[in-house]
């Protein structure tokens, strides 16, 4: 029977917790399987045993507690990899809710694929019932292919939200998400372009899809400029970071970004009299640019103590 390791990363969110959690117990289509689920409490404090052992008291797949004390996103996860004992891991984040077939979906486009790992949709939707508007996309993930596609060449444009990973080929050795992408995110894209250089295929779950849940506080266009400028230092600083360090892609980034800069500026400008949304659009593009021309400058911490993304 194969099994599968459930990895929930979570820093100071009980409620997001407690429905990605139900979630996860929730899975359909799965008695072939093997699961057990992982939480991996990334506070300081261990303030998420109580609510974990409360929900693991109930009937179901088994729980985990994992305290991983240090605050940082690539520390969790390495911390949730470390415990696990599945041949599959999967990475739900706590502000995600898993579809009922999320993990039948997963399992069953890797096995008919053969791909080292799968990734899947993301929808977004606002807590609260709040409207989330033409924020939404930037807390989504949807391509327009059919389920099985090889998503090898957009690795860079995935993530670790919603993914299955096997473990042998992608996860081994004791750190593999890199430790001094803590606070800024951005260990999954590291972690990506490394598997797809050793040859790793990845594949697309169409079936297999979460909904993000997004608080009030990340529902405006200051914090989505602030993860649009880090995603762009991201871009470049990948590159910075292979061996050898690879210079012509980071020069080509940076005239991307100089690029985009300009003409999203402009277009900024011009537009924010007439129509401010598609303003903050702009806005937000020329943010990427910027953040890929200044990918060497103090990056501003989406993660880690204190805080929580």
């Amino acid at each position: 029977m194969a099994s599968v390791s459930i990895v929930i990363p979570t820093l100071n969110r009980p409620k997001a917790l407690a429905r990605a959690l139900t979630s996860a117990r929730a899975q359909t289509g799965v008695d072939d399987l093997d699961i057990e689920i992982l939480v991996v409490d990334n506070s300081a404090d261990g303030n998420a045993r109580a609510g974990v052992a409360a929900i693991a008291a109930a009937p179901g797949h088994a729980i985990h507690y994992v305290s991983a004390p240090v605050p940082g996103v690539a520390n969790a996860r390495n911390a949730g990899v470390a415990a696990a004992t599945g041949d599959w891991i999967a990475f739900l984040d706590d502000d995600e809710e898993a579809a009922p077939d999320w993990l039948a979906s997963h399992v069953a486009t890797a096995r008919r694929t053969g791909a080292a790992a799968v990734f899947g949709p993301v929808g977004a939707e606002a807590e609260d019932d709040r409207p989330i508007g033409p924020l939404a996309p930037y807390f989504s993930r949807s391509l327009d292919l059919p389920d099985g596609a090889d998503v090898t060449g957009r690795a860079a444009y995935l993530g670790t939200n919603n993914s299955m990973f096997e473990r042998a080929t992608c996860l081994a050795g004791d750190r593999p998400f890199d430790t001094s992408m803590n606070e800024i995110g951005g260990e999954d894209t590291l972690l990506l372009k490394r598997l797809v250089e050793e040859g790793k295929r990845f594949a697309w779950s169409a079936r297999g899809g979460v909904t993000e849940w997004v608080p009030e506080r990340r529902l405006n266009w200051a914090y989505v400029r602030k993860r649009k400028f880090l995603s762009g230092q991201i871009r470049v600083l990948t590159h910075w970071k292979a061996q050898p360090v690879e210079w012509t892609r980071i020069a080509f980034w940076m005239a991307a970004g100089s690029i985009q800069t300009v003409l999203h500026g402009i277009a900024a400008l011009v537009l924010a009299p007439i129509d401010p949304v598609r303003a903050e659009v702009a806005r937000v593009k020329m943010n990427g640019g910027l953040g890929k021309l200044l990918w060497l400058r103090s990056r501003p911490a989406l993660y880690g103590s204190g805080l929580v993304s």
